[in-house]
């Protein structure tokens, strides 16, 4: 049995819906991510980027859950997921809580920057992971007070942004709902339909570690022969440029 986490409000209700520890809940629809079912996630300190808290983790309610039913999984972490048929197992104790993500002065680990709840942040006051920028609840930011993952600005509530204020994802602008269409592609433009439409590797879906090249490297050389093929096949593809990014020599 696989154990998840979901969490909650302090009195054990989720959006309205009060949860009891050891019962089972059933929906007869099949889950859609974001939109209908039970939600989940693969680790603790995950959730708090749905239920961020000001001072301390224990501020919410934590489960360990199971899933039951059919599931969709966000991709491609597999971070968070969604079920039709989950059960409570039991909620867990402040001190329960603080035991599994607990570090020194940080609530996460490996963390460089101060009063982290995630893990492997070089900023401060981060509910996500791996961030340098300061007060994220989401993961991978270099910018500060994002929500969303992989930012280089701030204040933006989407993904992949490197400007300010959006709340759409891969804006490099301010205070955007909308997307980029022309976006760069190996340096050059490149419509975003036409990135969006080609076959990305898997392995360009890796865990970062601390040598950003390193990670690449690693990756690739668990990649098989077909997908480490697709990389020629990118949009404007230019092998010096991808040597540079990622140490990865196709030239």
């Amino acid at each position: 049995m696989t154990t998840y986490y979901k969490a909650l409000n302090k009195d054990g209700t989720c959006r309205g819906f009060k949860f009891e520890e050891g019962k089972t809940y059933e929906l007869k629809e099949l889950p859609i991510l974001c939109k209908r079912g039970f939600h989940f996630c693969k680790e603790l300190v995950l959730t708090l980027q749905y239920y961020p808290v000001k001072k301390d983790i224990t501020e919410n309610l934590y489960a360990e859950v199971e899933v039951l039913g059919d599931v969709e999984f966000e991709q491609p972490h597999q971070h968070k997921g969604c079920t039709n048929r989950l059960r409570i197992i039991r909620f867990l104790t402040d001190d329960e809580v603080k035991a599994l993500v607990s570090g020194r002065y940080n609530s996460g680990h490996s963390n460089s920057g101060h009063s982290n709840s995630g893990n492997r942040n070089s900023g401060h006051s981060n509910s996500g992971d791996r961030n340098s920028g300061d007060y994220n609840s989401g993961r991978h930011n270099s910018g500060d007070y994002n929500s969303g993952n992989r930012n280089s600005g701030r204040h933006n509530s989407g993904d992949y942004n490197s400007g300010d204020w959006n709340s759409t994802n891969g804006s490099s602008g301010y205070l955007n709902t909308q997307r980029d269409e022309i976006i760069q592609v190996f340096n050059k433009p490149c419509l975003r339909s036409v990135w969006e439409a080609s076959d990305i590797p898997n392995f360009f879906y890796f865990n970062l570690g601390d040598d950003y090249k390193q990670s690449w490297l690693d990756s690739y050389a668990k990649a098989s022969n077909r997908d480490k093929a697709k990389v020629k096949a990118l949009p404007n593809y230019d092998a010096e440029v991808f040597f540079e990014l990622t140490g990865i020599d196709l030239r």
